[in-house]
């Protein structure tokens, strides 16, 4: 059944106004109050239904649009509602037919309706297709775009949106997420370390119960750092600790703390608060590398013997760990070449060097410093240079060898080659 047109009403309307009977005004309303009840399903079945399906987008601060996930649509007709996929995209079936209003609602965006008309067995395609646009509230538009700046490397832009969050809308929920993200990008993205210190301190000062304030507490600590000013790093973290006894950063804090004391070459209190990584948190990522940098802070102050011994609990106790932030770098064959160096190059125990090295060699073929360069060939080299010392001419042009043949093309390949010829040259093979 199809719904009278405006002009064939008129024409009806035209006809009766010449025909005795009841007042054609009457007639005319009674037209047009049953259009309006057909319009609105009110004279179908009840049993008569349709679907309704779309897209629903939002606005980002670029001026485009992407698909927007987790808006609910309702629609009346149906009991029924829906929740927009990843695509944006939702479906509501069993609608009855006629001119429904279609609400699409979601936490801190502006709520948007529109009317759709239903037919009966047939799934009606919002705007044909095209997305419907909604909005997010002000405070909310500005926070996403400065996330979408800063996911594109356009940090000043992220910059501006997140101030003007900051200014326009001071006690909005996003204000501390946003001015935490100003200190991030000055220290992480734009190594602008003081900048960063200050934002970071203006985050605690204004917003002291966000969820981020013990992460400014650490970037104040990790300005300092990387400034050199080892002193007042260590009291920055000292902060964290004594403030935030909840915060799950506690560990990397006290790391921090005996990284600095080892920075101002205060060893021994270094070698006091890696134990305290290890004592305090030793299930953290930091207790591996806190036992290894033990060793280091040793090795640093010149005691060999006891670099030794440390770089071995290293190596037994955290054999499987890797670096914190790099899933796939190990610590122990770093441990396994200090001790290499230390019997070598330290204390001169060339024979007991060795094997060190070739432990390298043969338990960690795949290891790499932080740099990204492999050891092994670098374990390889420092053993020719062992049986150089020891005299050992063939054994060390044999070594040496082996450096060119299985790493070629490092520079400890060319090194490898000036010994071979050095020794063939003062030191013949008898």
């Amino acid at each position: 059944m199809e719904v009278l047109s405006l002009s064939l009403l008129i024409k009806n309307f035209k006809k009766i106004k010449c025909d005795k009977g009841p007042s054609p005004v009457i007639f005319l309303l009674f037209l047009l109050s049953f259009s309006f009840l057909l319009l609105n399903g009110c004279l179908f079945s009840p049993f008569s239904k349709g679907s309704v399906e779309g897209y629903i987008h939002e606005e980002i601060i670029t001026g485009e649009n992407r698909p927007l996930e987790g808006a609910l649509v309702s629609i009346t007709g149906s009991s029924n509602t829906a929740l927009t996929d990843t695509d944006g995209y939702f479906r509501i079936d069993e609608v009855s037919i006629g001119a429904r209003t279609l609400t699409i609602t979601k936490k801190e965006y502006i709520t948007k309706k529109l009317v759709i008309v239903i037919k009966e067995n047939k799934t009606t395609l919002v705007d044909d297709g095209s997305p419907i646009v909604i909005c997010a509230t002000n405070d909310k538009f500005l926070f996403d775009g400065g996330i979408i700046y800063y996911d594109s490397s356009e940090y000043t832009d992220a910059l501006t949106s997140f101030q003007q969050l900051i200014s326009d809308y001071p006690n909005s929920g996003y204000a501390d997420d946003a001015q935490y993200y100003i200190g991030y990008i000055n220290e992480k993205k734009l190594g602008y370390y003081i900048q960063a210190l200050l934002e970071y301190q203006e985050l605690i000062n204004n917003y002291p119960d966000s969820s981020y304030a013990d992460d400014a507490q650490l970037g104040i600590g990790n300005c300092y750092y990387v400034t050199y000013d080892y002193s007042h790093a260590i009291e920055a973290y000292q902060k964290l600790i004594d403030d935030y006894p909840e915060s799950s950063l506690l560990a990397i804090a006290q790391y921090s703390i005996a990284q600095s004391y080892r920075k101002l070459a205060n060893y021994e209190q270094a070698i006091l608060e890696f134990t305290k990584v290890i004592e305090n948190y030793p299930e953290s990522d930091y207790a591996a590398p806190a036992q290894y940098y033990i060793g280091y802070s040793y090795y640093e102050a010149k005691d060999y013997s006891q670099a030794i011994l440390e770089f071995q609990i290293t190596i037994d106790n955290y054999p499987d760990s890797t670096w914190p932030g790099e899933s796939e770098r190990f610590i122990a064959p770093c441990a396994q070449y200090y001790i290499g160096w230390c019997y070598g190059k330290k204390l001169e125990q060339w024979n007991d060097a060795i094997p060190a090295f070739q432990l390298v060699i043969d338990n960690y073929p795949n290891s790499t410093w932080s740099s990204g360069s492999e050891i092994p060939p670098d374990a390889q080299y420092q053993i020719g240079w062992c049986y150089e010392q020891l005299e050992l001419w063939c054994e060390a042009i044999d070594a040496y060898q082996l450096v060119i043949d299985n790493y070629p093309g490092t520079s400890w390949s060319n090194f490898a080659g000036e010994r071979i010829n050095a020794i063939s040259e003062n030191c013949p093979p008898s």
